[in-house]
């Protein structure tokens, strides 16, 4: 894509256009903003900008020289059932103090989406300061991360003082051997247990451990007779908080009094509270439908005809043949009968297993509700999500 213009202002979809096009200092220009609007330690700006930002495609609306809002996508590969998935997490959504309220952070939005869909992403999330900021762009919310400071306040109240016999050990950068077990470990859980969770590999937790360390933190991995149980990654300059913890179900209780053992001194128990009204959720979008409808499974072959309306995107207009089973799935357009219609909302709400039971039903254009129910039980993908990245 190339640049957008207007008599005010210009868009860049990346860096490498900016710099192209006569902003030198793009790079720059995006760090200060960053600090200016998230207010994060100069350690974990320099984090962000040496581990993440090479990564990612950067979105920035320049007046002249003067760089006034910008987005940020990281890419993820996330496991989706028995897929593999590439998919944006937006970040870094900023807009200059005395710019705001101009309408630029949704030319951002819709400029990303747009470049989303002709990558074929099949959908894009992100963890919002404020879910009615998101909710104009079809944006929903399906998933509220796990609160490990209440969990860790219910395991001390139940037995602070058993002796579990396991200890605690902090991962360090150079130790490889540990950062494989920690993997694999993860890998087995997740896998076993969710439907939709960020890959993990021995790279994912060198990057996680540098993410940690820069706000004082780390990982702490929980072992009994020398064997992985559990881990937690923490970050400590705004207080001690669990930024991810993960465990077999049968440990949970075990691996928490151990991390509050090593934790407890000065700690306040609210643990996992940034802000006393701030619930870290995550909200999801479908970007392109026909590369997301690709993405489902079944263990059944299952069809299924969706007309779809998006007001943003407008090549997700239509209505499409979906055929799913275990050897893969088609998507066609037709011009048979739909039988449910919807807004790109409701179906991100409806295939990530977040829409009620007479909404759904309300979708559904055919007589013969019951058997599309069952198609889209068969069909559903979010119904057990792991999505805790917070940057």
């Amino acid at each position: 894509m190339g640049e957008e213009r207007r008599m005010e202002y210009d868009i860049f979809t990346s860096l490498e256009e900016a710099r192209e096009k006569g902003i030198e200092k793009v790079r720059e220009d995006i760090y200060c903003l960053w600090q200016e609007c998230f207010g994060d330690t100069d350690s974990y700006t320099d984090f962000y900008f040496q581990w993440v930002v090479p990564y990612n495609r950067i979105f920035t609306l320049y007046k002249e020289d003067k760089l006034c809002s910008m987005l940020h996508l990281n890419p993820y590969t996330l496991a989706v059932k028995e897929n593999e998935v590439k998919a944006d997490y937006i970040v870094g959504v900023a807009t200059r103090k005395e710019e705001r309220k101009k309408g630029y952070m949704g030319l951002l939005i819709e400029k990303a989406l747009q470049w989303m869909y002709e990558e074929g992403k099949p959908f894009t999330y992100l963890m919002p300061a404020a879910e009615v900021i998101y909710y104009p762009y079809d944006f929903r919310k399906v998933y509220t991360l796990e609160n490990w400071g209440m969990e860790m306040e219910k395991a001390v109240l139940k037995g602070s003082s058993k002796n579990t016999g396991s200890r605690l050990v902090k991962l360090t950068a150079s130790d490889i051997d540990s950062r494989r077990v920690l993997t694999e470990f993860t890998e087995d859980i997740l896998r076993r247990e969710y439907d939709i969770y960020a890959l993990r590999s021995r790279k994912y937790y060198e990057k996680l451990l540098a993410e940690m360390n820069s706000t004082k933190g780390g990982i702490a991995l929980v072992l009994k007779k020398d064997d992985l149980i559990g881990y937690a990654a923490y970050m400590q300059d705004d207080g001690f908080q669990i930024a991810e913890c993960i465990y077999e179900l049968s440990d949970k209780e075990e691996v928490l009094l151990e991390l509050y053992r090593e934790f407890s001194p000065g700690l306040s128990l609210s643990l996992n509270d940034r802000k006393a009204d701030f619930e870290p959720a995550i909200m999801m979008r479908i970007v392109n439908l026909k590369a997301f409808l690709l993405s489902l499974y079944s263990e059944r072959e299952t069809s299924l005809v969706i007309e779809a309306k998006d007001e943003r995107i407008a090549e997700n207009n239509g209505v499409f043949h979906l055929v799913t089973g275990k050897e893969g799935s088609s998507v066609d357009n037709t011009e048979e009968p739909p039988m449910l219609r919807g807004n790109i909302s409701d179906l991100t709400l409806l295939f990530f297993g977040k829409l009620e039971e007479e909404k759904r039903k309300e979708l559904i254009t055919v007589e013969e509700k019951d058997s599309v129910l069952a198609v889209l039980s068969e069909l559903q993908i979010g119904n057990r999500l792991f999505l805790n990245e917070i940057v």
